[in-house]
């Protein structure tokens, strides 16, 4: 009866002060687990937090890939170079053309050529001759591939080409052009540099980065496929009288494939950066000031129209040309 009246007596006291917890305990016992959710607010905190990163890192990853270009298009040029200057070694002095009689232009020719607009072209599929650089393969370089600039936008045709790389029709499938002058000029014998180099082969160009990167209407096959455009026979002319403020301008081999310039290799096989923003934004003159101050010898001796880079002091020829 005692132990009744206390069992009684505790669960009155259970009913009056913990029923309304122990029925809140059960209810959230019962009821299922609520899963948290992110608001519309915190939501755009994150997008807005994660725009901010990528806005930082993008330029830098941009950045970094263009370095990454130009250091491989660097070490394409001193790669070609070097094969081009072994070349010469063992070839009398002779750099990788055709023929000396196939190859001839008098200072005449030279000059007229480039009164009347341009460099004399080697038309090598019309002697059977390969480009230059179809000569340095495979002894003195070895994969085609180098040839391939990683920011040219043709360079895929480099790829096709590669299986052919001696054979004529590859000639505009390079990415980098050899200097016309020296190919042309002299009546054909100044491309033997060990017999007639220039005064200043360090600032002599040898080879560098060789447009159009960018397409004509003439340039698309009657089948409307993209062959890509000229590329004089992958040589670079000193002077085709381009004229940015004209209409129908002629093409003009010189690009902005690296940001503001080219890469280029001089005669000594080294390797730099040249700007051409300015070389752009004028017509090509027989005449400039400080590219004669350097000793320029198109300025000073041969008054023929060609692009200036005295700005980063480089020449298309120092010194005196041999007359034959």
């Amino acid at each position: 009866m005692v132990a009744f009246r206390s069992f009684r007596r505790y669960a009155l006291c259970l009913n009056m002060y913990g029923s309304r917890k122990i029925r809140t305990l059960l209810v959230r016992a019962a009821a299922p687990a609520r899963k948290s959710a992110s608001t519309l607010i915190e939501l755009l905190v994150v997008v807005s937090i994660i725009g901010f990163l990528m806005s930082i890192l993008l330029p830098s990853l941009k950045r970094s890939m263009e370095l990454a270009y130009a250091t491989s298009c660097k070490a394409n040029l001193r790669h070609i170079g070097q094969g081009t200057l072994l070349y010469t070694l063992e070839n009398s002095g002779w750099l990788p053309v055709p023929s000396k009689e196939e190859q001839r232009a008098p200072m005449s020719e030279v000059q007229a050529s480039s009164q009347s607009g341009g460099s004399p072209v080697v038309d090598h599929e019309a002697t059977g001759e390969a480009a230059w650089f179809g000569k340095l393969f495979p002894t003195y370089l070895g994969d085609p591939m180098v040839l391939r600039c990683p920011k040219d936008p043709f360079g895929f045709r480099m790829v096709t080409a590669k299986s052919r790389i001696s054979d004529p029709s590859a000639a505009n499938s390079a990415s980098y052009g050899m200097n016309s002058f020296i190919l042309t000029a002299g009546d054909g014998y100044l491309a033997n540099i060990e017999r007639h180099g220039p005064s200043r082969p360090l600032d002599t160009i040898l080879l560098a980065d060789a447009g159009p990167d960018r397409l004509w209407r003439e340039d698309y096959s009657n089948v409307g496929f993209v062959q890509g455009p000229e590329r004089n026979q992958s040589m670079l002319s000193w002077g085709d009288r381009f004229d940015p403020f004209s209409y129908g301008q002629r093409r003009s081999w010189v690009t902005q494939r690296h940001g503001h310039g080219i890469h280029a290799v001089t005669l000594d096989g080294g390797v730099r950066s040249v700007g051409t923003t300015e070389v752009l934004r004028r017509r090509v003159q027989k005449y400039y000031r400080r590219c004669a101050a350097g000793g320029c010898t198109m300025c000073n001796e041969l008054e023929v129209f060609h692009y200036s880079f005295a700005a980063d002091r480089l020449f298309w020829w120092t010194g005196p040309v041999p007359i034959r």
